[in-house]
């Protein structure tokens, strides 16, 4: 009887030993669980949003580059080559001259489009971003790079966005001469 006893004891602390380690175990799993139905989703992927200033004298004056990237839920959404989707972004540059509006425009992949001549180019593809390129920025006017291309793959066609600092005209012409190691790349 004694041993029947101990057994039925042992056998007792044998079951509740593994129900309490289950109870870890399932809330650890349903942790998992949450965070993988997050990641699964079937919403498109957004890039983070992104704000960068710059401050630049050039021609004599001060001028402060902001450059904003957003994912913008209005444009048509991008799938790459795996089928994944991606909202395209919008990038708002904003520049001040000796602290006066000077310039103010809105960005997107569109703006970019004449220049995208292979179905590479333009299928799957986002604005990535802008950024002020201070090596080819002079007297004459502030350039800005930026860049078309797939998500998580950061290459693509390169852009030169040409603001005048008479106030004419900005200008976008293909970057033959794509710089992707300078220290101001494309944010």
């Amino acid at each position: 009887m004694k041993k029947i006893l101990i057994m039925a004891c042992a056998a007792g602390m044998l079951t509740l030993l593994p129900a309490c380690g289950g109870q870890k175990t399932s809330d650890a799993d349903s942790k998992q669980d949450t965070v993988q139905t997050a990641t699964n989703s079937n919403a498109p992927y957004a890039d983070p949003s992104q704000e960068n200033s710059y401050n630049a004298k050039l021609g004599g004056k001060d001028f402060v580059i902001t450059i904003k990237r957003a994912a913008d839920k209005s444009l048509p959404t991008v799938t790459d080559d795996l089928g994944k989707s991606f909202y395209d972004n919008r990038v708002e540059v904003t520049i001040t001259c000796n602290g006066q509006p000077f310039f103010s425009k809105s960005y997107t992949k569109e703006a970019f489009a004449s220049f995208l001549t292979t179905k590479s180019e333009t299928q799957g593809t986002i604005l990535l971003g802008m950024a002020y390129d201070s090596a080819k920025s002079d007297g004459h006017a502030i350039r800005l790079g930026a860049q078309v291309g797939q998500v998580g793959i950061e290459e693509g066609p390169a852009f030169c966005v040409e603001i005048p600092l008479d106030g004419s005209a900005s200008s976008i012409v293909r970057d033959t001469n794509q710089d992707t190691t300078g220290d101001d790349g494309v944010e």
